[in-house]
């Protein structure tokens, strides 16, 4: 058997539609965006896809991470796979903000994350953590007080979007957590099925939201005191 035909049958076409439909949705999410003003309808949508196509993204990001062990051969594959693009990304982006007049004094900085790139540097950076995370013992709960206390202070700052990377940690350790059975039964028909209502009850629940809070929680880049609540409501 040809390691191309083994390759392709080891690939989940699961996954990768997952990871589609999740990148669509971002598109989706940024296209709904100028749309929402006026609109609860739009703004309803756009608060349902926020609340779940990131973290459902992570999660598979992060059950695809349970191999990394910081040896020679994977740090190579993250430096080329994700810090290369992440600069490749980061200072095209800063050149079409000063070409395009939006920035045009914007000084290229590998610290202030434009647009997607702050995806590229979460990634980074949980990926290279993970074999402490894959060494604890208790690995989600630690990484949901350290989402929760990253909410209590805006003095974390913006470098590297660390809000972002601290307040969505929590989902990529899941995806470490998660094993083949558990995605066997997310494709259960029974599962599948009970899902339906819950999209259901979950868009309802959006769109009364809509006038009550502010859809930046679901952003992740902002503690709780920026979003104009008390420090505790991040926990």
């Amino acid at each position: 058997m040809s390691q191309s035909h083994s390759t392709a049958k080891r690939r989940d076409a699961y996954f990768g539609n997952a990871k589609y439909l999740a990148i669509v949705l971002v598109a989706v999410g940024h296209a709904w965006e100028p749309l929402r003003d006026g609109s609860r309808t739009v703004s309803a949508l756009y608060t349902f896809v926020y609340a779940f196509h990131m973290p459902a993204f992570i999660v598979v990001s992060g059950y695809f991470s349970r191999n990394f062990d910081a040896s020679p051969q994977r740090l190579r594959r993250l430096v080329t796979g994700v810090a290369v693009p992440y600069i490749v990304f980061e200072t095209a982006y800063t050149l079409f903000t000063r070409w395009t007049d939006q920035e045009p004094d914007r000084p290229i900085s590998l610290l202030d994350p434009l647009y997607l790139t702050w995806f590229l540097i979460a990634l980074f950076i949980w990926r290279l953590t993970t074999p402490l995370w894959l060494r604890m013992r208790w690995p989600l709960p630690i990484a949901l007080v350290i989402a929760a206390l990253a909410t209590l202070s805006p003095s974390i700052g913006n470098d590297l979007d660390l809000q972002r990377v601290l307040q969505f940690l929590p989902y990529f350790v899941l995806g470490l957590c998660l094993r083949p059975e558990h995605f066997r039964l997310v494709r259960r028909w029974s599962v599948r099925l009970a899902a339906v209502p819950v999209a259901v009850c979950a868009l309802v629940v959006a769109y009364w939201t809509v006038p009550r809070m502010t859809g930046a929680w679901f952003f992740h880049r902002d503690s709780a005191p920026e979003l104009g609540v008390p420090a505790w409501y991040g926990r």
